[in-house]
């Protein structure tokens, strides 16, 4: 497997709503624009019901137009400290429901984007049902967009390698998340940071991720021989490697 952090990656990341991928991945997102690589952000909704708490204790009350549009600007600012382009295809949250015809749309961003590298959410992130329906509808169009036989507006693209990010924040050992590869972003987490603290519809981001990344870097210490890491992010392969997988892997600094 070659190395995750190089410049020759064309990474497109998956989000439920509108901060997951800062949350999960902006480390990672973070390195991989510095390589040179190009990633881009496509978040399934603004999360405008669940996940906009801020908003929702304002008086007045905002409209969800309101909410939507704040969440948008937040989104955009976080993408660009990290470096990454980013779009929302407005599916709503609470549910997020992706039906066939919006699948379709995703297997047309695949083959237009033809990326070589997919992040998202952890497939069995049980506790929060958005997370699992916008895995399973990534997963449909990573395995759908090289078949010639599914005709489309774009020519078939290769499969990429995917990547599951973490759960929902304390959630790991109920959802049975336990990562087989580890990114060092000691180098990134203060943009990380900066990332997060756009995100002022949910305060105390980087205050809560921070705990996570400090203790995912004691995991890759201890098992990914990643001595000297401060600061990781946990990722789980979908891939056929993982059935003779003997250990965790890192990528360090």
């Amino acid at each position: 497997m070659s190395d995750l952090i190089s410049g020759d990656r064309r990474v497109l990341v998956f989000s439920a709503h509108a901060a997951d991928f800062c949350s999960r991945a902006g480390g990672t997102i973070a390195r991989l624009t510095e390589a040179g690589s190009s990633v881009h952000i496509v978040d399934f909704s603004y999360g405008e019901r669940c996940e906009s708490p801020a908003l929702w204790a304002r008086e007045p009350q905002p409209s969800i137009e309101e909410i939507k549009r704040l969440r948008a600007e937040e989104m955009e600012q976080a993408a660009q400290v990290l470096g990454a382009t980013i779009e929302c295809l407005d599916f709503g949250d609470s549910p997020l429901l992706i039906g066939p015809e919006r699948r379709q749309l995703l297997l047309e961003l695949f083959r237009h984007r033809q990326p070589n590298l997919v992040l998202t959410h952890w497939k069995d992130d049980i506790l929060h049902p958005d997370h699992c329906a916008a895995t399973e509808a990534v997963i449909w169009a990573s395995r759908y967009c090289f078949r010639p036989g599914i005709e489309g507006g774009s020519p078939p693209c290769p499969a990429p390698q995917v990547l599951f990010y973490e759960t929902t924040l304390g959630t790991a050992p109920v959802a049975h998340y336990v990562p087989n590869l580890f990114v060092d972003i000691s180098p990134s987490y203060e943009r990380k940071c900066q990332a997060l603290d756009c995100f002022h519809a949910q305060p105390g981001l980087a205050d809560r991720y921070g705990i996570l990344a400090r203790y995912r870097a004691i995991e890759a210490q201890s098992t990914a021989w990643m001595k000297g890491c401060e600061y990781a992010e946990g990722f789980v392969r979908l891939s056929t490697e993982a059935a003779g997988f003997n250990g965790p892997m890192g990528f360090g600094a």
